[in-house]
């Protein structure tokens, strides 16, 4: 799993429907396209962890906690994200 990141956006190799872009020039700057809430760049970098770590779930590591840290730094938790991020990709197929 590798996050690309420049100055105005932050990318995933694993999940390129996903991604985060400089929206301002003032902290918080940074939009998710997964989430409504303006975010700073450590934010913004944490939903892009967390959407590749629900993306491709290992059952034999112990991402959990990680996962509940991520989550925490957007104010969301595991479960709202990985509703949200299911949805979106329901509508992506539906569409």
């Amino acid at each position: 799993m590798t996050i690309y990141e420049c100055s105005r956006s932050i990318t995933s190799s694993v999940t390129p429907d996903e991604w985060a872009w400089r929206a301002g020039r003032e902290e918080p700057a940074w939009r998710l396209s997964w989430l409504p809430d303006q975010l700073t760049r450590e934010q913004a970098w944490a939903g892009m962890r967390l959407q590749e770590m629900l993306s491709h779930p290992d059952p034999a590591s112990d991402h959990d906690a990680h996962a509940r840290a991520l989550a925490d730094q957007l104010g969301i938790t595991v479960q709202q994200a990985l509703h949200t991020l299911h949805q979106r990709m329901l509508d992506r197929r539906h569409s």
